[in-house]
């Protein structure tokens, strides 16, 4: 975070007055150094605002916007916020900045030819932060970090180039980042911000920043998440925030959870409700807690803290279309779990692959494959295997591997349907679309357990939908995932889930028959969660809510 390495970490309650001057540097400073924009189109990450999402975001500065405010929309794409400005409100002065040329159609140049208002074709980073308003509203870009190495997204020459006494944006933050900072820049004092983001920020580490940012800076009054989707067509989590750049410690943070637009169109805005807490728990406060299950109660414990080595994911190849094999075709190859799908059943001793494991002698066969492909990856694409070809031109052993010991357990940490924990009987080398696992302490039971509801929800309340069904769960979120503490249930229930975990061990996975061991092994949790915490739930109302996330 953008913070004076020579002092301790600030406390929340701090006013560090250099913190808008750093940004101020980091944006008008180094944004000068930018590489040659690419074509239109290209990674500009654009997913359009709903004419809905647009009235709500509007309706949120409705009471704000008079003849003499300023309003800022610095990537308008269509113009859809400012189309949504009810009519008697629109004569304000309006300014909108649009990077892509071809969304800036006759329709949108004839609006902006009109008095008090601006149209700006160009990248909102070329606006000079002397520039202030009362108001903004936007819906950025969304860009993952691995594509801003270079055109009109590229950070690198920022990172490189930031003063010495100040650290950089994390190197993880997505490009609304970027657009949600420099804004702030851009917001006089007392001044608002309505904005459209993904969810990642609620749980990952850049988020962490970005809160931090926000407390600094100002506040944030509202939270409107949406735990499905924001947007028409896209299944990603987002959220509206409504944030004031000015301090007031008091002022609460009004967090709401929904599930789509269509909960903006059943309820209205004025009938929702709240979920209040300080400002300072914005960093603590978690935003997984949507579960009838009380996953804070001692009942549970992380599933980093039963294991007895760090969870990891699985061995990576250099390439896999160039050491991942179907067969054994050279002596060095080694047996690897890689494909999820071919494994039938809750349990493995053996690969459904082949790596090229090299790291010492080489046979003669297999020397010459390497030599052969080494020629062939420098000649591909220029865009293509950059680390491999750096390490081939420095005469590294490009094509050395480390192997990594794998658990007892593996988990593939891309999310459909089956969110399936596999024992892995004989710790076969599994790939890095995997998490190692390695559980010592009753392996069956804890089959069992980890493939129960309870583990599911868990999983479930801490992945991040990618979209079409799919669902991706980060190693330092499933690190923290609760599962049940074998400790805390009876002997009888424990020497019952081993025998249930036996019997799930050769279960076919994607036979009838599983689910029904599944519930097996969920009744016996559930009678001892309630027991343990003096609930009633039924066995119905969990599997209920995993329905809501698994068709």
């Amino acid at each position: 975070m953008i913070s004076t390495i020579s002092k301790p970490k600030y406390e929340i309650g701090d006013i560090v007055q250099s913190f808008e001057e750093q940004l101020e540097l980091f944006f008008s400073k180094e944004l000068d150094k930018r590489v040659e924009k690419p074509k239109p189109n290209e990674n500009l990450g654009q997913v359009f605002t709903s004419p809905l999402l647009a009235k709500f975001m509007i309706g949120l500065l409705q009471e704000n916007i008079n003849p003499k405010i300023s309003l800022l929309d610095p990537c308008i794409g269509p113009n859809t916020f400012f189309k949504a400005i009810p009519h008697k409100k629109a004569n304000c002065y309006l300014k909108g900045i649009e990077i892509d040329e071809n969304l800036v159609n006759e329709d949108t140049k004839s609006f902006y030819n009109e008095p008090k208002r601006t149209l700006v074709n160009g990248s909102f980073f070329d606006l000079s932060t002397s520039e202030k308003f009362d108001l903004i509203i936007q819906n950025p870009p969304y860009v993952r970090q691995e594509l801003l190495s270079k055109g009109i997204n590229s950070k690198g020459a920022i990172q490189n180039t930031l003063s010495n006494n100040v650290s950089t944006i994390p190197s993880q933050s997505n490009l609304y980042i970027y657009f949600l900072l420099k804004a702030i820049l851009h917001l006089k004092e007392n001044g608002i911000m309505v904005a459209v983001i993904y969810d990642s920020w609620l749980y990952s580490s850049f988020g962490t920043f970005l809160k931090e940012s926000f407390i600094k800076l100002g506040f944030l009054e509202n939270i409107y998440h949406f735990k499905k989707s924001a947007f028409e067509n896209i299944e990603v989590g987002a959220t509206v925030i409504k944030f004031h750049k000015t301090k007031n410690t008091r002022k609460s943070v009004s967090y709401y959870s929904l599930n789509n637009l269509n909960d903006i169109k059943s309820y209205g805005s004025l009938s929702l409700k709240s979920q209040n807490f300080k400002q300072k728990e914005l960093l603590t406060h978690s935003f997984n807690n949507g579960s009838i299950v009380n996953y804070k109660s001692s009942f549970f414990k992380k599933i980093k803290s039963i294991v007895s080595q760090p969870i990891q994911r699985g061995t990576s190849a250099i390439i896999n279309k160039y050491f991942i094999f179907n067969n054994k075709k050279f002596p060095e190859l080694k047996p690897i779990i890689k494909d999820v799908y071919q494994i039938k059943t809750y349990s493995t001793s053996i690969g459904n692959a082949y790596i090229l494991a090299l790291n010492g002698s080489i046979s003669k066969s297999t020397k010459e494959y390497i030599s052969s492909i080494k020629n062939e990856i420098i000649n591909t694409p220029s865009d293509k295997y950059k680390a491999v070809k750096k390490n081939i031109h420095l005469n590294k052993n490009w094509y050395g591997i480390k192997i990594k010991n794998c658990g007892n357990f593996i988990f593939n940490y891309y999310l459909r349907n089956n969110i399936d924990f596999i024992y892995n009987r004989d710790r076969v080398l599994s790939s890095d679309n995997f998490y190692s696992i390695n559980i010592n302490e009753s392996p069956l039971a804890h089959l069992a357990i980890l493939n129960s509801t309870f583990t599911k929800l868990s999983i479930l309340n801490n992945s991040r939908s990618q979209g079409n069904g799919l669902r991706k769960i980060q190693l330092y979120e499933f690190n923290e995932i609760k599962v049940v503490d074998v400790n805390k249930i009876s002997n009888q229930s424990l020497k019952r889930l081993e025998k249930l975990g036996e019997t799930l061990a050769n279960e076919n996975r994607y036979d009838d028959n599983q689910n029904e061991i599944i519930r097996k092994i969920d009744a016996v949790l559930l009678k001892e969660y309630n027991e343990y915490n003096n609930t009633s739930i039924e066995l119905e109302v969990i599997e209920s809510e995993l329905k809501e996330y698994i068709n």
